[in-house]
């Protein structure tokens, strides 16, 4: 199996490919990583480096997928990311799949074309973007993510404490990038009128300026830390109160399974991906996106511990449902359908 990431860093797509390298490895399969730059956490399965890809670097790229694909000769090659499609069509089709970790629906129309032209087979790790794709004339099967292992959490006193918050406020933690996907800008202000809450923002990006001078602007350095990436992330989420998502777009956001797994309620906006991934009032909290007001309601909402607690219970149901070892067999399974011509 090849499977292929456009680049490395510490974004869900790319905790979906080491998950997914890993357990292939384990249930036998011999399996090959090619990635652009940044770490990618394949756990100890090989990653052969691509070139950067851009408008510019695309015929490298490319070459650089081609000469891999002719050295390896996999039984399948597996991309993560739409852009890649038309990269995989230059190799054999019918042993080529890529995944779609989310699409903007901004942008979905062209995007729908492009992976059209490429004719390749397609999966989409969440039931908000399969029915997007299919309304631009896409077909594709459903393949979820994973939950990776979830370290020890860090106690809640002691996230107060490292991060300056009042302990007695509804804890919350994001890890996520500030980017215009994610609004990080209506989550501070939604923090900003919701005073009986406290942030960490774990993450980095275009906007993380815009971010600052937002919190600074609102008063509330004191309530709010932007922390940059942290290598314990996973420790610190899990000492929360509560994940809070503010996108405007998802896929099968990998933190709100990891928030499940780890016994934290989730608060997030009610975007596609995250609908299909949340039952609102059941497995969390959901609210109208680039709405402030919404999101701090479902989190004022969410200082009940009682609620927080029947939250809580349904999400650690659904988070089983997306152990490594139960979505490395839907994907083997996928694979058979693929070299077998019965897709999707």
């Amino acid at each position: 199996m090849l499977l292929v990431v456009a680049n490395g860093g510490p974004g869900g797509m790319q905790v979906q490919v080491g998950l997914l390298a890993r357990g292939l490895a384990a249930a036998g399969c011999e399996v090959v990583v090619a990635s652009g730059p940044g770490d990618l956490d394949a756990g100890g399965v090989e990653v052969r480096r691509l070139p950067a890809l851009s408008a510019r670097t695309a015929t490298a790229f490319a070459s650089a997928l081609h000469s891999l694909d002719a050295e390896l000769s996999p039984e399948v090659v597996h991309a993560h990311g739409l852009r890649l499609s038309p990269f995989l069509s230059l190799g054999a089709r019918r042993r080529s799949l890529v995944t779609c970790h989310g699409v903007d629906p901004v942008r979905v129309r062209r995007t729908a074309l492009m992976v059209r032209a490429s004719r390749v087979a397609v999966a989409s790790c969440g039931e908000g973007p399969r029915r997007l794709l299919a309304a631009h004339g896409v077909a594709s099967r459903l393949l979820n993510n994973a939950v990776p292992q979830m370290p020890e959490p860090l106690g809640r006193d002691e996230l107060a404490v490292r991060f300056g918050l009042d302990p007695t406020t509804l804890l919350c933690v994001t890890p996520a990038r500030l980017t215009e996907q994610k609004d990080p800008v209506t989550l501070v202000r939604a923090l900003g009128l919701a005073p009986g809450t406290s942030g960490v923002l774990i993450g980095g990006g275009p906007l993380e300026h815009a971010v600052r001078a937002e919190i600074e602007g609102l008063g509330l350095a004191g309530r709010i830390v932007l922390s940059g990436w942290l290598d314990d992330a996973r420790a610190v989420l899990g000492g929360a109160d509560v994940l809070a998502l503010a996108s405007v777009w998802e896929g099968q956001p990998t933190v709100v399974l990891e928030a499940m797994a780890v016994g934290v309620a989730v608060v997030a906006t009610a975007c596609p991906g995250t609908t299909d991934t949340v039952v609102d009032q059941v497995s969390g909290l959901l609210a109208t996106p680039r709405d402030p007001r919404a999101l701090a309601d479902a989190l004022e909402h969410a200082r009940d511990a009682t609620l927080r607690a029947r939250l809580v219970q349904a999400g650690r149901a659904q988070a089983a449902d997306h152990r490594v070892d139960v979505v490395v067999r839907e994907h083997q399974a996928a694979y058979r359908r693929l070299l077998a011509g019965e897709w999707p």
